[in-house]
């Protein structure tokens, strides 16, 4: 099992136990993961809000889920973020496809992106797709390698590791053009993703996604409109406390 498959398996765990708070013990044996790597892992998302912690080792979702609006959700139980809801409504009413935000995970050698929040608006198509898609390609739209698709590529080509080390063309491109645009985790699908800043640190992305001959029609378009919404994003710095990380 990879390091990102247990930080999914973790989280799955949490969705799975409902609302409120439940025991690190619980948690542990359900999962199936070990403890030192759990502790790690709910600590990280305690860190970037998208976990809560109460005393003696109690964790829950960050804002009650029941709170979360199914409608909105596609099934992915995502936590409500007042301010990536506004922002990620707008970017999709604005492009008219869906906008999503994802948080950096830097987990020792084998970094992440995870979906804090997206917007699909009347697009059933995407909900259908979703719907019908594999488990796997559902697992890859939550969570999935920086390498993955353009809502992690955005955030590795801006790694401060990268710095000092020789850089590809694609990483050099993303940097120069401030955006990229991949195949999405969904079959027909296109993601176009760009940074989210904290100061000079990358801590995230926003992407739009939306079927290819979209995309590629209007694709100078939708980069315009999520640069200005991750502007914004990143002027608030209301996606937590920065990227997850965890010690190794």
């Amino acid at each position: 099992m990879t390091a990102h498959d247990r930080v999914y398996l973790v989280l799955q765990t949490l969705n799975s136990m409902g609302p409120g708070l439940h025991p690190l013990r619980r948690i542990i044996d359900e999962s199936g993961v070990t403890k030192s790597t759990v502790h790690r892992i709910l600590r990280a998302g305690v860190e970037a809000k998208h976990l809560i912690y109460r005393a003696p080792g109690r964790y829950g979702i960050a804002t009650d889920v029941a709170n979360h609006r199914p409608d909105a959700s596609v099934h992915l139980n995502l936590p409500h973020d007042s301010a990536l809801d506004r922002e990620t409504t707008a970017l999709q009413r604005q492009t008219a496809q869906v906008a999503m935000a994802f948080s950096a995970v830097l987990i020792d050698d084998r970094p992440g992106r995870l979906m804090l929040n997206h917007s699909y608006g009347r697009r059933g198509d995407f909900q259908a797709a979703f719907t019908h898609a594999a488990v796997n390609t559902k697992v890859a739209l939550r969570y999935a390698p920086l390498t993955a698709d353009a809502a992690g590529l955005v955030i590795l080509s801006h790694l401060s590791s990268l710095d000092s080390a020789p850089q590809s063309r694609l990483m050099r491109e993303i940097r120069s053009e401030g955006y990229v645009v991949t195949q999405s985790p969904l079959p027909e699908w296109k993601m176009l993703g760009v940074p989210l800043w904290r100061g000079t640190t990358v801590y995230g992305s926003l992407a739009v996604m939306g079927l290819r001959a979209q995309m590629e029609r209007n694709r100078s378009e939708y980069a315009a409109a999520a640069l200005a919404c991750a502007a914004r994003l990143s002027a608030r710095c209301e996606l937590g406390s920065g990227a997850m990380r965890l010690a190794g």
